[in-house]
């Protein structure tokens, strides 16, 4: 009977344990039907979204062409409503979003972030259903209140994210029954009216608490009474308000993180109530000033940012035996490095960037601090060699760009450093070359030794033996030779930046072996030989930068293949041939560069119909025939140089389609006809738009921060300049003629740049009226054609115009005295017309030299020494059809005087034939007069 007992407890036993490892297989009906009810509002979000940005075009643009986030966003909203199916086949908790339970089936975490970008009101009552719920992530979405109370019966919710919303602080008597919260998130939100003892003093449970960026406006003394009863409170972040006063109420006495940075904090420590957070771990109190922080016994992380470095650099800042692990004094106005820092061995990380350090580099902090993972000490004055311990070090990120560092690299770099995984001396004065023993550093993974006076060659060791290098930057230095030899091992490079130094030679397929490649800048160098095909394999490539090279042959039409290539800039080479009629460019390019080559044919009309084009220089080249614009849909160009080649033909109305266009160059080409007056459908010339805003300063990629995991312990946050980007996009550049000279727009400044250049043209008729509603241009230059009529009054309302050149064309009548309320305008031309009567004098018109005016004969006033005589105007220009008549009577003219001539001659020769007299004496004297006639 025992053994049969026996038999069937381990049965069940048995049992119980399959059915906990295989969990239940499906989440319970009322919990997917609360789910299903959650989608229409879903659904609808997306809805509004399309509509809105549908209905603002240039919003629409500006968001799906520039914005990844937007773009992964969207697809993130239809993501989820494709998965929550409503089939009563599919099991919810293998929905997107949806986590369960694998015992019980129960929906256990609920991620809703980033779904409602309308603002909306939260209906608390839709999770009700959702019994085990114990993370429930509602932030970055756009709820601005919360109905229904019935909160309390998510009686197991744990984590609560309600952040970047805008919530006030009616939401607070509502958290009042989720007593089971540990975390409690409430960042950005707009928090002003924040009272405390409304909806936090019952979550007893609570360790974790943000309440940062919401502008609340309340003493710590009230906010410490609230609380009171948060004695497990671990973590709590009031950054970025505008609080005052002391925690001296508040029992905090597990508080291990406190972030009070960017408030209105004044007094010591003590008297702010810190000093008796005896466990407190991490403090940040930017910017501000106190005494010293001797008595924190146990704080570890520390940050601080002020303008008053006097205490920083005393010894009793901060004595044994208080161990810092995480230092980060940027922006401290520091002069030198604050010697209690002599004192700390304990150090994993330390941040002394954007000071005023001098002196060596400090080798004494590698050599105390053995555990040390990071230090940065960017953007000082520190100066010398840089010397490293004797000993190798563990150190896995040192960055000390932007100082005036001197030399050459220790050669035992590598050797000294072997676990490094950046290394960033940029912007320094170093030299020499490349130490061999880099090819020891087998976790390198971001090196940057960009604008500096290194030479040579690259090593062998160094080019072989970084197999993790995934970021190699060398730009703006003097290294020379052939690069991407066979033994080239660093099959991990996603970026490499060679730019500005003096490699040569052919391009070779080593890199090929660099499969995950994404940005290729190789500008500004030497190589020469052709592009090579296998360019095309890289199917992850984004950037192609090859510009003044010595590069020859066609462009490889194998680069169509790159389906996510977004810049091709292959400038200034000797390239030459046609386009393929194959050629085909990528939806996803946004610039186009193949400007100073000698590339000829046709322009393919894949260049000018493509949707996402930003950016199309093909100037000073070969292409002929006529500009040939095929649009399916309304194109983002914002830039269109066509200058410089053999184009002809009428200037295409399509044009006008390009509503964001910036700047136009379609100089010294033989384009003919007239101007076209659509040209105002060009919305950012003629109002002010936020669509050139579309237009980036840089293209190309940011390097991200590491997340440091110290050896002690897992930081449960990090600092924003820790986790920050480091801006390494190359910077967008234009040339473009303006105020008779060739000027280069780069970075922001191409936002605000919009200019016209038809120059050098065979253009004939009139100048729109039209023209002159183009307001927000600042450039025009309608130079070298055969344009007649008079300028247009209309050109008074170019307000923002700057230089305006009209010279060399057949223009007639008055200079409009209306110009002169062009207060912007600084260069003006146009001479080498028939203009006439008084050039203006007034304001910005009184500057410009005579050289502006001349070669109009009929023009007078005191900048080009001509008086204007009588108040009489002067006769007006002859039309068109006085001109035919004029020609006619000079004909007749001339007929009639040779008729006359002819006449006078034969009665001469008669009379004398019968007069023989005269016809003896006189004959030789008529000829005389007929000769000198």
């Amino acid at each position: 009977m025992e053994r049969l007992f026996s038999t069937k407890l381990c049965m069940l036993i048995v049992v119980a344990l399959a059915l906990q490892m295989h969990g239940n297989k499906g989440c319970l009906e009322k919990e997917r039907i609360a789910l299903l009810a959650i989608k229409p509002s879903i659904i609808n979000a997306i809805v509004q979204l399309e509509e809105s940005l549908f209905g603002d075009e240039e919003l629409f643009s500006a968001a799906l062409s520039l914005s990844s986030t937007f773009r992964i966003r969207l697809y993130d909203r239809k993501r989820t409503v494709e998965s929550w199916v409503d089939d009563r086949v599919s099991d919810c908790c293998d929905w997107y979003r949806v986590e369960c339970s694998t015992t019980t089936g129960r929906v256990m975490n609920l991620s809703l972030s980033r779904l409602f970008p309308e603002s909306t009101i939260l209906n608390f009552s839709l999770f009700q259903p959702l019994e085990q719920l114990q993370i429930l992530d509602l932030s970055d979405n756009n709820f601005e209140g919360w109905i229904d109370s019935r909160a309390h019966h998510l009686k197991q919710l744990k984590i609560l994210n309600l952040g970047e919303n805008n919530f006030n602080g009616s939401i607070l008597p509502y958290l009042t029954a989720i007593t089971s919260l540990t975390t409690l998130i409430l960042n950005w939100n707009n928090l002003q009216d924040f009272n405390p003892t409304q909806g936090l003093a019952n979550l007893t449970n609570l360790e974790y608490l943000d309440l940062s960026v919401n502008r609340i406006n309340v003493s710590l003394q009230e906010f410490g009474g609230g609380l009171a009863n948060l004695t497990n409170l671990e973590f709590l972040d009031l950054s970025v308000n505008e609080m005052s006063g002391s925690l001296q109420q508040a029992n905090l006495r597990n508080l291990k993180f406190l972030d009070l940075s960017e408030n209105a904090m004044i007094g010591s420590l003590q008297e702010l109530g810190i000093c008796k957070l005896k466990n407190l771990i991490e403090l940040d109190l930017s910017p501000f000033s106190f005494s010293s922080i001797v008595n924190l016994s146990k704080l570890e992380i520390f940050q601080l940012s002020t303008k008053d470095s006097t205490l920083l650099e005393t010894e009793n800042f901060l004595q044994p035996p208080n161990q810092l692990k995480f230092l980060n004094l940027r922006k401290c106005n520091l002069h030198r490095i604050p010697s209690f820092l002599m004192y700390q061995n304990s150090l994993e990380f330390i941040d002394l960037s954007h000071n005023k350090l001098v002196g060596m580099f400090p080798t004494w902090l590698l050599r105390n601090n053995t555990r040390l993972q990071g230090m940065l000490l960017i953007n000082n004055s520190l100066s010398g060699i840089l010397q490293l311990p004797n000993s190798t070090h563990d150190l896995l990120d040192l960055r000390i760009s932007s100082n005036n560092l001197n030399g050459q690299l220790p050669m035992n770099i590598g050797v000294i450093l072997p676990r490094l995984g950046r290394l960033d001396l940029s912007n320094n004065s170093l030299e020499g070359y490349i130490p061999w023993s880099m090819g020891e550093m087998k976790s390198l993974n971001i090196l940057d030794l960009s604008s500096n006076s290194f030479s040579g060659e690259l090593p062998k060791p160094f080019v072989s033996g970084c197999p993790s290098l995934a970021w190699l930057i060398l730009s703006n230095n003097n290294f020379q030779g052939e690069i991407f030899p066979q033994f080239m091992n660093m099959t991990q490079l996603q970026f490499l930046l060679l730019d500005n130094n003096k490699f040569g030679g052919k391009i070779k397929d080593g890199l090929l072996k660099a499969r995950f490649l994404q940005g290729l800048y190789l500008s500004n160098n030497s190589f020469s030989g052709q592009i090579p095909d296998w360019i095309g394999n890289f199917s992850l490539l984004n950037d192609i930068v090859l510009s003044n090279n010595q590069l020859e042959g066609g462009v490889p039409v194998q680069l169509s293949n790159l389906g996510e290539l977004e810049i091709l800039d292959i400038s200034e080479n000797r390239l030459s041939g046609s386009m393929a009629s194959s050629f085909n460019l990528s939806s996803s390019v946004m610039k186009l560069c193949l400007q100073k080559n000698a590339l000829n044919g046709s322009i393919p009309n894949a260049f000018l119909g493509s949707s996402n084009l930003l950016i199309l220089d093909l100037r000073d080249n070969g292409f002929s025939g006529s500009i040939s614009i095929q649009i399916d849909e309304v194109p983002k160009l914002g830039f269109l140089l066509l200058g410089g080649n053999h184009l002809e033909g009428l200037i295409p109305h399509e044009l006008c389609k390009f509503k964001d266009l910036s700047i136009l160059d379609l100089s010294r080409n033989r384009l003919n006809g007239t101007i076209p007056s659509c040209f105002t459908n060009i919305l950012t010339w003629v109002e002010q738009s936020n669509s050139r805003y579309k237009i980036p300063p840089g293209f190309g990629w940011d390097i991200q921060d590491e997340r440091y995991t110290f050896a002690s312990y897992n930081v449960t946050f990090a600092f924003n300049q820790v986790n920050s980007q480091v801006d390494a996009t190359p910077v967008t550049e234009i040339g473009f003629v303006s105020k008779n000279r060739y000027e280069s727009y780069k970075g922001s400044i191409l936002q605000y740049m919009l200019g016209i250049d038809l120059s050098n043209n065979e253009l004939t008729g009139d100048i729109p009226i039209e023209i002159g509603n183009l307001q927000q241009i600042k450039a025009m230059n309608l130079s070298h054609n055969f344009l007649s009529g008079s300028i247009p009054e209309s050109f008074s309302n170019l307000t923002n115009i700057e230089s305006l050149d009209l010279s060399r064309n057949k223009l007639s009548g008055r200079i409009p005295p209306q110009l002169t309320q062009l207060n912007s305008l600084g260069t003006f031309n146009v001479s080498f017309n028939n203009l006439s009567g008084p050039v203006p004098d007034n304001w910005q018109f009184g500057t410009f030299v005579e050289s502006s005016y001349g070669g109009n004969p009929d023009l007078c006033g005191p900048q080009i020494k001509r008086s204007c005589g009588s108040s009489e105007p002067p006769t007006p220009p002859a039309t068109p059809s006085q001109e035919d008549e004029s020609a006619i009577d000079m004909v007749s003219f001339y007929w009639s005087l040779f008729a006359a001539y002819v006449t006078t001659i034969m009665a001469s020769v008669l009379i004398l034939w019968l007069n023989s007299y005269w016809r003896r004496w006189r004959l030789l004297g008529l000829l005389s007069v007929v000769l000198v006639f």
